[in-house]
């Protein structure tokens, strides 16, 4: 109802109960003026009590006008309400649909993309790592057989000259190194093609459900256990901070462990490197919280950060700024894809030789089919 139909019938109300007493009062007035036979004034008060009755009628008949009026006006008006609920939420299920349709797009193209370069590689795999293999076993062979040739020429030293023996040691040694070039470098293409192997892998299945917090617990126990010397070396403090309560989620376990031994074994190389040049107190913390029905994994490191310029190539498949011989750069690339495959978000946040922190969303329920323990 309109605050100005309020106010009308509000004054129409109180004008007709003015009238009602002033009638009353007039009623009494003119039967003072009969007992008292006031004559003179007995035909004002009748006029005026017809006055009356014809002013208060008007005003009723108003009134009433103005109460259906308001009527209509609140029914119209609660239709109106009723209307605008509806459109809003249909709006909101629109925005929804639109929200899952986005969704599911941007999941198909991850998934053609794969699906390319699971076509591009598939038949690679295999005709590269046979013949690598191969490489790499007669490299390793020569080797034994180059040092047991420099054994028969230290044996034969009496008989030869000795510019001659000084001459096939020297050949000897650059054929040891030549062998063992070939042996690391056969090995890191053996390490790439396996983590192109690795991107033909389906990332979705074996859902389950586990503990968050023992989960990150036991990965950064792990890592804690694989770098001891180095973190021992350097004093690198590690912390952790999980949930108050145990929560369990649903997670491929194997697909979110990689995920973060590879974030913890980034922070850690991270220390290490800016240990190399400068001291200072490196820290890495892992904590846990949870928002809603997502739980937020935030894991942060004081080391060397990340350029500015290459923060959004991190994600890139093959990308990496570590050597060759230390990573094949598909790490934060499968993680991130694992992630998505889980309905989460990750996030970096990095300032150079600052820190690095990275943050990961996961929904705690996931819309699939949930391995239970027994399954197990």
């Amino acid at each position: 109802m309109a605050d100005f139909n309020i106010k009308d019938i509000q004054d129409l109300k109180l004008k007709i109960q003015v009238a009602e007493k002033t009638f009353l009062v007039a009623v009494v007035v003119t039967g003072l003026a009969i007992y008292k036979s006031w004559d003179a004034l007995f035909g004002v008060l009748i006029l005026f009590l017809i006055i009356i009755q014809i002013v208060k009628s008007q005003w009723k008949k108003k009134l009433k006008q103005k109460e259906y009026l308001a009527k209509v006006v609140e029914e119209r008006t609660i239709e109106l309400r009723v209307q605008r609920d509806q459109v809003m939420q249909e709006s909101e299920k629109l925005s929804n649909a639109l929200t899952a349709l986005a969704e599911a797009q941007d999941e198909l193209v991850r998934n053609e993309r794969l699906a390319t370069v699971g076509q591009l590689t598939k038949g690679l795999v295999d005709r590269i790592l046979n013949p690598l293999n191969y490489i790499n076993n007669f490299a390793t062979l020569s080797v034994g057989l180059v040092s047991e040739l420099r054994k028969n020429l230290a044996d034969e030293n009496q008989v030869m000259t000795k510019e001659i023996y000084a001459d096939s040691v020297d050949i000897l040694e650059m054929i040891t190194n030549n062998l063992q070039k070939i042996t690391e470098h056969g090995a890191n293409t053996v390490r790439i093609v396996k983590a192109m192997e690795e991107l033909l892998k389906d990332q979705k299945k074996n859902f389950t459900s586990a503990d968050i917090n023992e989960l990150c617990r036991v990965n950064l126990g792990v890592v804690s256990k694989l770098y001891e010397k180095e973190i021992a070396e350097k004093g690198i403090n590690i912390a952790f901070e999980g949930l108050a309560l145990s929560l369990m989620i649903d997670i491929n376990i194997e697909q979110m462990g990689k995920v973060l031994l590879n974030i913890y074994r980034n922070g850690v190389y991270a220390l290490l490197k800016k240990a190399e040049k400068e001291d200072f107190s490196p820290q890495l913390n892992v904590s846990l919280r949870r928002e809603g029905q997502y739980v937020i994994l935030v894991i942060y490191d004081n080391g060397i950060g990340i350029e500015e310029s290459i923060k959004k190539r991190i994600f890139e498949p093959f990308f990496t700024t570590k050597p060759t011989s230390e990573a094949s750069g598909i790490g934060l690339y499968l993680s991130r894809e694992v992630i998505l495959n889980h309905k989460g978000t990750i996030e970096v946040n990095s300032e150079k030789n600052v820190f690095t922190e990275f943050k990961i969303s996961v929904p705690i329920h996931q819309n699939v089919e949930i391995k239970k323990e027994a399954d197990e």
